[in-house]
């Protein structure tokens, strides 16, 4: 054999270091090492303090951990396929998956399961000392602190609620203590239309601008957020509106100028964070009620109110409602809490 073809041999030899995962992570037998473990037992989100969660599995699957206030009901959801739940893979800051928001002095625990696996491992308490503050947003519309604020309301024969209480009818807020109830209760063949409410710009804003003031007027850069509860029913659809002053005299004329709106049938249970950019609304189709733009375009500048109508979805009957909290305007990106 030549020294040439032994240089070749050799050069072919495999490599020692393996480039993925050994079989074994994969199809070996599922076992937990070490449990399901929190780093500390009490956590100050206010100063910037997290929570690790450590477990070690023998395998590589899919798991969710989920974090969970014992009080608030709130979440934080992780999921991945690591066998080794460490070095900060898990490392929870008070933020949030699902509303309403951890409490000041409530306790929280994490859950892991498997989609391939019965088993499920929880940790021990920690106890929140103090809550992540609400991040910021760019404009607070409202977030229902102010049992003072006016709203301009209006029904069809109906009831609407704002609560100024801590629960409405067993409901927490999403954020700090109270939150905008709107309900109504109907037949199948009444109309659609239950209740609703104004918020104008100058309330909202708490100048003496009728519009809301915005540091862009790209309608693709302005996102519209809130935390929407649902009773799970499928009865209830949200109409969010946005009314514009097309010839800026300061008054809203619905038979002549445009309003926007994004309609969202709230067909889930429990508070759920809904965001969407101004360019995903439309124009009415009421007529007479904001279904003619004398301009013909979106414009930001213009803004005078948003409104919010509560519908019922057909063919349904009976006590329809939704619960509002912490609606905001935030610039190039949804709402992140």
């Amino acid at each position: 054999m030549s020294i040439f073809l032994l240089g070749i041999l050799a050069g072919c030899k495999k490599d020692s270091v393996s480039e993925g995962p050994d079989l074994n992570d994969l199809f070996g037998e599922f076992k937990v090492i070490e449990p399901l473990r929190a780093s500390q037992k009490t956590v100050d989100f206010k100063s910037g303090g997290s929570v690790e969660f450590k477990a070690r599995l023998s395998i590589r699957t899919n798991w969710t951990l989920e974090v969970i206030g014992i009080n608030s009901g709130a979440r934080k959801v992780y999921t991945g396929n690591a066998k080794d739940l460490e070095n900060g893979l898990i490392n929870w800051d008070g933020t949030i998956s699902f509303a309403p928001f951890f409490r000041k002095n409530e306790s929280a625990y994490a859950r892991l399961s498997f989609d391939n696996y019965p088993d499920t491992l929880y940790s021990d308490t920690v106890q929140i000392l103090e809550s992540r503050p609400t991040p910021g947003v760019d404009i607070l519309i409202d977030d229902f602190e102010s049992p003072q604020r006016p709203y301009s309301t209006f029904q069809e024969g109906q009831q609407a609620y704002n609560s100024t209480a801590v629960n409405f009818q067993g409901v927490g807020p999403a954020e700090k203590t109270r939150f905008y109830a709107m309900s109504g209760n109907h037949g199948p063949t009444a109309s659609l239309f239950l209740c609703g409410m104004n918020l104008s710009s100058k309330i909202s804003q708490g100048t003496g601008s009728s519009y809301f003031q915005f540091a862009t007027d790209n309608p693709k850069k302005l996102f519209f957020n809130a935390f929407i509860y649902g009773w799970g029913d499928n009865k209830a659809e949200l109409s969010i509106e946005f009314q514009e002053d097309d010839n800026q005299d300061g008054t809203y004329q619905p038979a002549q100028e445009g309003t926007y709106t994004y309609k969202i049938p709230v067909n889930w249970t429990g508070w759920k964070l809904v965001s969407f950019s101004y360019d995903d609304t439309k124009i009415s189709t009421s007529g007479g009620f904001g279904n003619q733009d004398r301009n013909g375009k979106k414009e930001l500048d213009r803004i005078i109110a948003t409104q919010f109508l509560l519908l019922a979805q057909p063919g349904t009957s009976g006590i329809t409602r939704i619960g509002l909290d912490f609606c905001s305007f935030t610039y190039n990106q949804p709402f992140m809490p």
